[in-house]
């Protein structure tokens, strides 16, 4: 096995971490946002597609440069736990000010 197999799976697992993640998101109580929705559907066809690529050999050759990039998407998939508005809209202002409070 090469190192472009290497980069080749290590995409292919990265992305379909991501793709999973964002199908198993649970909303729980709060308002459904269609924009976000949409985002999200987006972010999971397209790592979704990048996993069946390379799966399906379409897939022929990556940089380490996207690895990275799609290793920095998932890991802030993960840690907004699939929420796409978390994501983009990052740590409101309140739970901030609370947490601050807290610690004080």
């Amino acid at each position: 096995m090469n190192f472009q197999e290497i980069l080749l799976n290590a995409n292919a697992i990265i992305c379909a971490g991501t793709a999973i993640r964002l199908m198993t998101f649970r909303r729980g109580k709060s308002g459904h946002n269609r924009l976000m929705a949409f985002v999200a559907w987006l972010l999971t066809v397209a790592t979704g597609a990048v996993t069946i690529r390379v799966l399906t050999g379409e897939y022929f050759y990556t940089d380490w440069s996207e690895v990275l990039i799609n290793l920095l998407l998932c890991l802030s998939v993960f840690r907004a736990g699939g929420n796409v508005g978390r994501l983009l809209r990052g740590v409101d202002m309140e739970t901030k000010n609370a947490n601050e409070s807290k610690g004080s």
